[in-house]
């Protein structure tokens, strides 16, 4: 099974969409800001497409998430990063992400309040075009630390892609 989370009318070919309002790429509706209503280890693959800015408590999602994931399924997000207008712009955002935020749901000594359990295969971040795009590109491919410590509002960052693993004992 493979679900499209908080689809909206963003149909994704071979997905279940998955969202709280109805409309017509929605096959299953469910608030995913509650327990997710599946069986545990029977999915394979889970997109959120602008979706996890929006969600009340990450760790929660991220547990369910979990839960309902097969070992080794792949979940894939793609959301604002937190210096692109676009994060702010949207007022039902309730997050704004960095690129290292997804590496906190890797890290055993967190895992007793986030659920933990996830490895991160990717991560990518893209910029706008023009000189000031290259020169946070440059930036960002010599140390993403600094980037976002030190230049990320002066040379914006666009969207955020993550793709990770779901790990089980």
């Amino acid at each position: 099974m493979k679900l499209n989370l908080g689809c909206g009318n963003k149909r994704k070919e071979g997905f279940i969409g998955v969202d709280k309002y109805p409309c017509d790429a929605v096959d299953t509706l469910a608030d995913i800001n509650d327990a997710l209503p599946f069986e545990a280890n029977v999915v394979e693959e889970i997109w959120l497409d602008n979706v996890i800015e929006h969600v009340t408590d990450i760790s929660r999602l991220m547990s369910e998430m979990h839960r309902i994931c097969v070992r080794g399924a792949k979940i894939s997000i793609i959301t604002p990063h937190y210096t692109s207008p676009s994060s702010w712009r949207d007022p039902t955002h309730l997050h704004h992400l960095s690129f290292f935020s997804m590496d906190h749901f890797e890290k055993s000594d967190v895992a007793h309040y986030t659920g933990g359990g996830y490895e991160v295969v990717s991560k990518k971040l893209s910029f706008s075009g023009g000189v000031m795009g290259l020169l946070g590109r440059l930036i960002f491919k010599i140390s993403p630390k600094q980037y976002e410590s030190k230049w990320c509002f002066i040379f914006r960052a666009g969207t955020l892609r993550f793709e990770l693993k779901v790990l089980k004992n």
